[in-house]
């Protein structure tokens, strides 16, 4: 949004909700539900761009109006149709008195820049903030439009202690000539490069109410403030209250689990205790009879996730039905609404995008940071964590990427390239041909990577450890489909088995022709049946006791290999071949008709079951309330889908009819009042995607413009630009060779600024191509960065700008900067010869017609002019050449359009 339309939403409002008739607004203008001319959905969602205060409950706005019956909580009354904060009155009407005279008190003394008087209002802060922000007079400002307190202190460089009003005219003094609203645009740009530091802001304000904390902070160095914070902050993450015990000796902060109206905490993790030097730290979970005790330091946290206590406790004192609290939120009124509350900033900390695509020119690192945002989708909390740990580089990349391999391992991040080729049977379902041991083919209907990493989101019961997502299927009649004594045996005693026993031990070191003889013998019906049972199941395939054509009454998982049994089972000494089979789940009556695509099961002794997969199995069982794995309790997991070159494919016959269930509200999930289930062409199965599978996409704009995007895709997917990055090269930049000074940034800056004004911004060359020269220069190898740099344009640089330019060479020679230099340093040389020259004087080629110049890429051999640094620091500053009068430009943004 433009400051100009910022402007007109902000004159929007006021014209809407002018100061002098707040004395006359009603209850049903303050608040309702389901209307959008409110004045609480004017301040929260209309004006969001000036200022966001959404979150959180609506307890904030004093009273509200509910959607469905009231939940009992300490500091909240109840009414008919209103719900209130009860220090505010005992009924409707009382609180709605008090809100409007805050509301009246706030606007007046706003305009009047009369910031102390809001400040002393008991009201919530970001809410209170908000309203002054917009009702102040604009010709005469008093504050800007951020309303967390953190976010002031940050800006400011202030203290817990320092009040509102102190930080708004600190921050306003600054405001020079720009408008308010420009200004205030700055100050978030600059908030949002501070997201860490606002963050422990809000972490050590929880404790500057404890004496020995507030009187000791400014003393702790950088690595404990910071140290003490992470390990707060990743307790928290990890599902643990962070609490204050008061005690005579000195008040003790603590993290472990305590209710909110408990007088003792159920349990404690450890506690810390602020000194005036350091913070002393005791960790007592696991250590009963002799606590851990040390100093906080950078070295603790790591100490503590390796031994993965948080959440060895987490698992032991579960939390129910709430999240974790921090000590402001053991107060008598505690609604859930702290807007303080870490990890709670709105504007700062953005949930990941559904659908999003990562697009720019080649070599920005697209692919690159898919693991990044595959593992952020994935695996939030370890992020937020991770984001709080004093990492480099190089040791938060390994963190990353070690996570995002876990993740791939344990098949909830997927990875899949588009293309040409690339259709809906792939990626979706579709026939594939299969042959049987007969050399019969058949088309079984196979499930692509969207559809089976759908089926696994959806899983609402857990998969035990024996199963595998590609384990077979197998359909298995154990003596008949009713009852038999047999039956039970094998069901109880973990076997499975069948007859034919007369055709041999099939294991195939132990056949014999005369056994051989008497298989074939046996009709094709039961040649398979014997094969698939004794030679096909693996460890770890699943199989059906079948009752029946469409009834199952067992399910098992095969947990060892083919044995006969020469005495039988029971009275059935033909029964020879056995296998373990663990049988999970005994005395069904389950219909699998509609599971199996409406087909009815093989009239056959042992067969496999080829119309559905694992994860449809596992997601049908956990809607019929059938668990495979009692003991393990379930959790909902994120997955991620990545999708590289999704521009390169065609999205219509890829996705097909699918591409509406992607868009977020057409989801299945918790609160999806939209959802949309399609019916599959192939297998005729309902099909819907759920809410908990991430789809990050990467596009070259080289390969096709955005614009040139399926329409279709453009308006489901978030679009993430990803341009040349020039500060990757900061402290890594200059390669020097004999004092000769070769600038990466510059060199790359140069020449896609070059690339810009001769064809476009999508075009240009990305800062990942050149990384390993940088990393070369960083292990103090300037003599392979060289190398590395001359096959960088080589194999890179040289080939991309034949192929954007259609070996336009004189523009190649633009951007590499030879119009510059003298012919002697020219990287592209050009040859001119005549007819005569080249044909001889009887080439008929009439008078006028010229000569054509022919383009050389100077040799890359050894010792050429590519093994000289002067050569690329001459494409970004030619008057370093010796011999070369020519003026350069000093800045790469006063580069003429001729190059």
């Amino acid at each position: 949004m433009t400051i100009e339309q910022k402007q007109h939403l902000w004159d929007s409002f006021v014209s809407r909700w002018p100061s002098e008739k707040l004395e006359e607004l009603t209850l049903e203008e303050y608040v309702s539900v389901n209307d959008q001319d409110t004045f609480t959905y004017w301040l929260e969602t209309k004006t969001k761009d000036l200022g966001s205060i959404k979150g959180n409950t609506s307890a904030k706005f004093g009273i509200y109006k509910r959607g469905s019956a009231g939940k009992e909580q300490s500091g909240i009354g109840h009414g008919e149709i209103y719900s209130w904060r009860t220090r505010y009155g005992d009924d409707e009407t009382s609180v709605f008195s008090y809100v409007k005279k805050i509301l009246v008190t706030i606007a007046k003394a706003a305009y009047e820049g009369d910031l102390q008087t809001i400040d002393e209002l008991d009201f919530a802060p970001l809410v209170k903030w908000k309203i002054a922000f917009l009702y102040q007079n604009q010709q005469a400002p008093s504050l800007i439009n951020t309303f967390s307190k953190p976010m002031l202190q940050v800006l400011t460089g202030s203290e817990a202690r320092i009040s509102y009003p102190e930080m708004y005219q600190k921050i306003v003094a600054n405001q020079g000539e720009l408008n308010l609203l420009e200004y205030g645009q700055q100050c978030w740009s600059e908030v949002e490069t501070r997201n860490k530091e606002i963050e422990r802001q809000k972490i050590l304000a929880q404790f500057i109410h404890i004496d020995a904390f507030e009187s000791n902070v400014e003393s702790w160095n950088k690595e404990t403030t910071n140290s003490f914070c992470n390990i707060i902050a990743a307790a928290n993450k990890r599902g643990l209250d962070v609490f204050v015990t008061y005690m005579n000796s000195g008040d003790m902060i603590c993290i472990g689990r305590k209710e909110h109206h408990a007088s003792n905490a159920e349990a404690i993790f450890a506690t810390f205790e602020p000194t005036k030097s350091r913070i002393k730290f005791e960790q007592r979970y696991l250590n009963r009879d002799e606590y851990l005790c040390a100093d906080v330091t950078s070295d603790l946290l790591t100490q503590i996730r390796n031994a993965r206590s948080f959440l060895a406790f987490n698992e032991e004192y579960k939390i129910i039905n709430r999240k974790p609290l921090w000590p402001s939120d053991y107060s008598d009124d505690y609604v859930d609404d702290s807007e303080d509350t870490p990890g709670k900033n709105d504007q700062v900390i953005r949930n990941t995008s559904l659908n999003q695509i990562l697009y720019g020119p080649p070599g920005t690192g697209k692919t690159y940071h898919t693991v990044e945002a595959a593992v952020k989708a994935a695996e939030p909390d370890f992020y937020d964590v991770l984001e709080f740990e004093e990492l480099d580089i190089d040791e938060r990349r390994i963190a990353l990427k070690d996570k995002y391999d876990e993740l791939v391992e344990q098949k909830r991040i997927r990875f899949v390239t588009f293309h040409q080729s690339y259709g809906y049977e792939e990626f979706v379902e579709g026939l594939k041909a299969e042959s049987d041991e007969d050399s019969n083919i058949f088309y079984p209907i196979r499930d692509g990577v969207f559809k089976t990493l759908c089926d696994k989101a959806s899983q609402k019961t857990v998969m035990p450890d024996l199963i595998k997502e590609d384990s077979r299927i197998w359909q298995l009649s154990i003596e008949s489909s009713g009852r038999s004594e047999v039956k039970t045996y094998c069901l109880d005693s973990d076997i499975g088995a069948i007859g034919w026993g007369h055709v041999g031990d099939m294991t195939p070191s132990m056949r014999t022709s005369e056994n051989d003889s008497k298989l074939t013998s046996e009709t094709h019906p039961n040649q398979s049946s014997i094969r698939s049972f004794c030679n096909d199941m693996s460890i770890g395939d699943i199989v059906f006791c079948v009752s029946g054509q469409l009834t199952i009454e067992a399910i098992g998982v095969v947990t060892g290999d083919y044995k006969y049994n020469p005495d039988g089972i029971l009275q059935r000494e033909d029964y020879n071949h056995t296998r373990p089979i663990k049988w999970l789940a005994k005395g069904l009556e389950l219909n699998v008709f509609n599971l199996n695509s409406q087909t009815r099961l093989p009239i056959k002794t042992c067969s496999e079951l080829t119309r559905f997969s694992v994860p449809e199995l596992i997601a049908f069982l956990g809607a019929n309330s059938i668990s495979l794995a009692t003991d393990a309790e379930f959790n909902i997991e994120n997955f991620v889908l990545i999708i590289d070159e999704i521009n390169r494919g065609n999205i219509s016959k890829i996705f097909g009819e699918l591409i509406t269930l992607i868009e977020p509200s057409k989801r299945t999930g918790e609160g999806q009042k939209e959802a949309l289930t399609l019916n599959l062409p192939y297998s005729g199965k309902p099909f819907s995607v759920p809410s908990n599978l991430y789809i990050i996409g990467t596009m070259n704009t080289a390969d096709r413009s955005l614009a040139l995007m399926d329409t279709a895709l453009r308006r489901r997917f978030d679009f993430v630009e990803m341009m040349p990055n020039y500060e990757v090269f900061n402290g890594c930049a200059v390669l020097n060779i004999d004092d000769v000074e070769v600038n990466l940034a510059q060199l790359l800056e140069t020449m896609n600024h070059r690339i810009e004004v001769l064809y476009d911004r999508e075009h240009m060359l990305g800062h990942a191509f050149f990384i390993p020269v940088a990393e070369l220069i960083k292990a103090g190898e300037p003599q392979k960065a060289l190398i590395e740099l001359k096959n960088v344009f080589k194999n890179k640089v040289l080939p991309l700008l034949q192929e954007y330019f259609f070996e336009d060479w004189n523009r190649i020679r633009l951007v590499l900067g030879d119009s510059k230099k003298t012919e002697s340093d020219w990287l592209v040389k050009i040859s001119e010869k005549s007819f005569d020259t080249i044909f001889g004087s009887d080439h008929g080629l009439g008078n006028f017609d010229t000569a054509p110049k022919t383009y050389q890429i100077a040799s890359f051999d050894h010792d050429s002019i590519w093994d000289k640094p002067e050569t690329y620091q001459a494409i970004y500053n030619p008057s370093k050449l010796q011999n070369v009068d020519v003026t350069t430009d000093s800045t790469v943004n006063s580069e003429n359009n001729n190059g």
